[in-house]
């Protein structure tokens, strides 16, 4: 989680990729970014990145257990 404003430089380079696929058009990705801005201007900005870690083994590696 980041609350630091130097961190919406991030969130420039992840709505970019969004208005080029067409997903988000660009004025509602420019006034999305402005809402940051100014959460960020006023000490509200909330920055979380989720992380997902999976592990697994296969049947041979199990112990022996089918």
């Amino acid at each position: 989680m980041f609350t630091d404003p130097a961190m919406l430089s991030l969130l420039t380079r992840l709505a970019e990729p969004a208005c080029a696929s067409g997903a988000v058009d660009r004025d509602r990705a420019d006034a999305w970014l402005d809402e940051q801005r100014h959460r960020a201007d006023t000490g509200r900005l909330l920055i979380a990145v989720p992380v997902f870690l999976a592990a697994a083994s296969s049947p041979s590696h199990s112990g022996g257990r089918p």
